[in-house]
This record gives C-alpha cells, sequence and structure tokens, in this order.
C-alpha cells in the first residue's frame, strides 16, 4: 500500500531570481520507505527520508529552493491537519 502527499504546480524561484513551477510528491511506499520525489520540466530529484539525494537528474542550482519549499509545503500541512 502507499501513502502519498502530493503538492502540484508549486512556484519555486531559485538565487538568481527564476521561477519555475515544480511538482513534489511525498510518501511511503511498502518497505523502501520513505521518499520526496521533486518534479520540474521533465526532470525529478528524489530524496530519502532524511532528504538526502538518491538519484535525479535536476539541475543542481534548483535542489536547495526546491528542498526549502518542500519542507515548508509540508509544515503548513501539518498545521493544517492540526486545526
Amino acid at each position: 500500500m502507499t501513502d502519498r502527499t502530493t503538492f502540484t504546480g508549486i512556484p519555486v524561484t531559485n538565487s538568481e531570481g527564476v521561477e519555475k513551477y515544480f511538482d513534489f510528491e511525498v510518501g511511503k511506499e511498502g518497505e523502501s520507505g520513505q521518499y520526496a520525489r521533486i518534479t520540474m520540466d521533465g526532470c525529478q530529484l528524489i530524496l530519502d527520508e532524511d532528504l538526502a539525494y538518491i538519484k535525479g537528474d535536476l539541475p543542481e542550482q534548483w535542489h536547495k529552493p526546491a528542498i526549502s519549499k518542500l519542507l515548508f509545503l509540508l509544515e503548513v500541512d501539518r498545521n493544517m491537519d492540526d486545526n
């Protein structure tokens, strides 16, 4: 069974001020545990439960801003669940 949370069409801005739209998926899949998948323009970044790099072809300049946005989205989602 797969437990998954998705956020789609989320704007992310990099350090040069360029904005792109990302999709985020966070979940738990069977024996493999928790993961995060971040996609943008056909590229993806797969992270483990500690947000450590597993694999992907997302350009390096987008890693930090995308992960920061993911953490923000998860915090907002958690706060909404608490209310």
